[in-house]
């Protein structure tokens, strides 16, 4: 699957770039989206090419997980779950995501509204 990536708004000061993004299973125009801020600082990147490789991890986690939520499969019968609790052990991620300094320091809401 491909994913569309557009900048839309940068800012040579704070070294922010804005990005939009979609895939042929979005719902909507990539215009339509809010946009994704991006503090290039916190990448070690030379060029737009190294920019856009760099993000390229996180932006795919976005859009799947939008266009799993878009594109339900079926719908979730949800009328018990009212009051329900549970205890889990917290998340850990793997070895290699950890390691990857490109994905660690610029975490950021997928769903930035400008």
């Amino acid at each position: 699957m491909s994913i569309n990536i557009k900048i839309v708004e940068i800012d040579q000061a704070t070294q922010t770039v804005v990005v939009k993004y979609a895939s042929e299973n979005s719902k909507k125009n990539i215009d339509e989206y809010p946009g994704v801020a991006f503090q290039i600082t916190n990448y070690n990147v030379k060029n737009l090419e190294e920019f856009i490789e760099a993000i390229r991890p996180q932006i795919s986690l976005y859009v799947w997980q939008r266009d799993q939520a878009e594109n339900p499969a079926e719908p979730v019968d949800i009328s018990e779950w009212s009051g329900h609790s549970t205890e889990v052990e917290r998340y850990v991620p793997p070895v290699d995501l950890v390691l990857d300094s490109q994905l660690i320091p610029a975490q950021v809401s997928a769903e930035v509204t400008l």
